[in-house]
């Protein structure tokens, strides 16, 4: 059925139902069980990292209820494959589920899902990561470097974009050290009716600021629903007044991965470059070329 692989893995061989699953960017195989489980599948050489990622959704399913649970992780060497068996969430993606949403369901649905970020950011980094203003500050020092030698991006637009960065990096220091989804918009969350009802994909997931988390809002979540990336942002913050030092952090991540965006989307040819120097353009338009921290489609919406 599945060249044979279903014979091999713990829980597949007992599935009376196995449905595979095509849809996102993950080159996982991915497979659901009998509605109850989802199977990833992956190469054997990235087991180690793969089993950082399983341990460390086990501990943020005690935090959320809305993180799957971590059932099983292991490796079969004669197919060269590792594996991880988690609960299934029901339900379909966020950019599927709100577009047929009201404006205020949206909204409502965003809250929630901030706020139960908020919760996942209190697990804190292994003892020994790299302070986040040093590591962010390493990872962006590169992607400026790369930026200065592309020629499809004005040069004005960069140096505005470095001077920014510069005189306001100071304000990662002495920031957490917490866990980051790393890729919190709405394709990477189950909705099931007008619910929201989990998080899904935390392959990129890294150690940080947990601020940074939510600066893809403004990136990818405008671009599916603002009702929703407002609810995030306002869910997030308990419903209270947002601080301007929420708002500097916001801009200057947002900042920095304009920069990233460039960089990347030169790389990945011509298609990829033109759709994320767009989507950098509407965030430099969104903050007023960084003269302003509060984007403007949240100025707007509030």
């Amino acid at each position: 059925m599945f060249n044979g692989i279903e014979q091999e893995i713990p829980y597949m061989n007992k599935a009376s139902d196995i449905k595979r699953l095509t849809k996102g960017f993950s080159k996982d195989e991915k497979f659901v069980l009998d509605d109850k489980y989802l199977i990833r599948l992956f190469p054997l050489e990235d087991a180690k990292y793969r089993r950082n990622e399983f341990e460390t959704i086990r501990a943020l399913s005690s935090l959320s209820v809305f993180v799957p649970e971590a059932i099983e992780f292991g490796v079969q060497e004669k197919l060269g494959l590792a594996f991880m068996v988690l609960t299934y969430l029901p339900g379909c993606d966020g950019e599927e589920a709100l577009c047929s949403m009201t404006e205020r369901d949206q909204y409502l649905v965003g809250f929630q899902a901030g706020m139960e970020l908020k919760k996942l950011h209190e697990y804190p980094a292994p003892e020994g990561t790299v302070p986040w203003s040093v590591s962010k500050k390493r990872k962006n020092d590169r992607y400026i470097e790369e930026l200065i030698l592309l020629e499809d991006i004005d040069k004005e637009i960069i140096s505005n974009l470095i001077n920014y960065i510069r005189s306001n990096e100071y304000l990662m220091k002495g920031r957490p050290n917490r866990f980051q989804h790393d890729d919190f918009h709405p394709c990477n969350l189950i909705m099931e009716g007008m619910e929201f009802t989990g998080f899904i994909d935390f392959q990129r997931m890294d150690w940080g600021d947990p601020l940074h988390d939510l600066q893809k809002l403004g990136f990818f979540g405008v671009k599916v629903s603002v009702p929703f990336s407002i609810g995030a942002i306002d869910g997030y913050n308990g419903g209270e007044k947002i601080s301007e030092e929420f708002w500097r952090l916001f801009a200057l991540y947002s900042a920095m991965h304009v920069v990233s965006a460039f960089v990347w989307g030169k790389k990945m040819g011509e298609e990829q470059f033109e759709l994320l120097y767009n989507y950098a353009m509407d965030v430099l338009r969104d903050h007023d070329d960084f003269r302003e921290s509060i984007p403007r489609w949240y100025r707007e919406m509030i």
